[in-house]
């Protein structure tokens, strides 16, 4: 299977994950903030290797990058072996990764307020990922060619 049927669809429902982010994060007051959790990760990885940390926009920048290769790499998971197993992938995986980062945010060592500082926001943050998953599902079911 190649890049258009195995990769573009987890891409597709990542990308749609990081703009829905992106729209609530300018546009609300209350929204998730996912992306300082992925800037503290990387400032304290750079401060354990020795080095300065990236300034804010190269940070951002970086955050941003990586959460788009990590969500792309989850949401391959999502495709199945038939639309209706890759629908309900999709649906499992999107809400276990809202609920991850939700819940492993303090275990990792992270500030959990960005994701976690009222109902509203926690509600969101499972909700944007739900979308990811299931954007990649509907991609993956448009695709792909099942038995």
């Amino acid at each position: 299977m190649g890049f258009f049927r195995n990769i573009l669809p987890a891409l597709a429902g990542s990308l749609v994950l990081n703009i829905i982010h992106e729209l609530g994060r300018k546009r609300l007051n209350n929204a998730p903030r996912i992306n300082e959790i992925a800037e503290e990760g990387i400032e304290k990885t750079w401060r354990a290797a020795g080095s300065k940390p990236p300034q804010e926009k190269e940070l951002y920048n970086m955050a941003l990058a990586g959460d788009i290769v990590a969500n792309t790499a989850f949401f391959r998971a999502i495709n199945g072996n038939s639309p209706k197993e890759t629908w309900a992938k999709g649906l499992l995986l999107g809400t276990a990764a809202g609920i991850g980062a939700l819940t492993l945010t303090k275990p990792l060592g992270l500030n959990d307020e960005p994701v976690n500082r009222n109902r509203n926001v926690k509600a969101l943050t499972v909700l944007y990922y739900l979308i990811g998953g299931l954007v990649t599902a509907a991609v993956y079911n448009a695709v792909n060619r099942y038995p």
